[in-house]
């Protein structure tokens, strides 16, 4: 049997602890204020376009529309954005940020800005690894994976 890889040696395995490190690193820093990452990304989202519909938020975020659909609606409950029918297309839920949401979104900034200054990866790195994650993430996207076999039983197991 060949040698099994090191969790810390695969690539899929650092962006999934770095994934649960960074909610855990924005999940302290928006503390006791109800804010969350999931909420961040949504507005920092909106902010970007000013209107997107639940589809196209969700396909920017690369989530599950129906994962998003609670969370818009928390939101727009709070205040942070509004939900409306799209003039066009009454079937469609367009999003767009409040202005308490973009003040919002702007404390936010501030001070994620702040404590990833204090991280000690300077603007190259940061940009670099942007980069190297974004150009993984578009292969795996693309990618067609091949499927895993399940080995047949061995006498221990039987």
């Amino acid at each position: 049997m060949s040698e099994l890889s090191s969790l810390d040696d695969m690539a899929c395995f650092q962006v999934y602890t770095l994934h649960h490190a960074f909610g855990r690193y924005y999940q302290a820093a928006f503390a006791e204020t109800g804010f969350t990452y999931p909420k961040f990304v949504v507005l920092k989202a909106l902010a970007e376009k000013k209107e997107l519909s639940l589809s196209a938020l969700s396909a920017r975020l690369g989530v599950e529309a129906n994962t998003l659909s609670p969370l818009a609606k928390k939101m727009a409950a709070a205040g942070v954005i509004e939900r409306a029918r799209d003039a066009r297309d009454e079937r469609r839920i367009v999003l767009r940020p409040t202005t308490y949401g973009l003040t919002l979104l702007q404390e936010a900034e501030k001070i994620a800005m702040e404590n990833f200054a204090a991280l000690g990866i300077n603007q190259g790195e940061a940009e670099r690894a942007i980069a190297v994650l974004s150009k993984i993430r578009t292969a795996v996207e693309k990618a067609k994976p091949g499927r895993m076999r399940l080995p047949e039983a061995g006498p221990e197991n039987g």
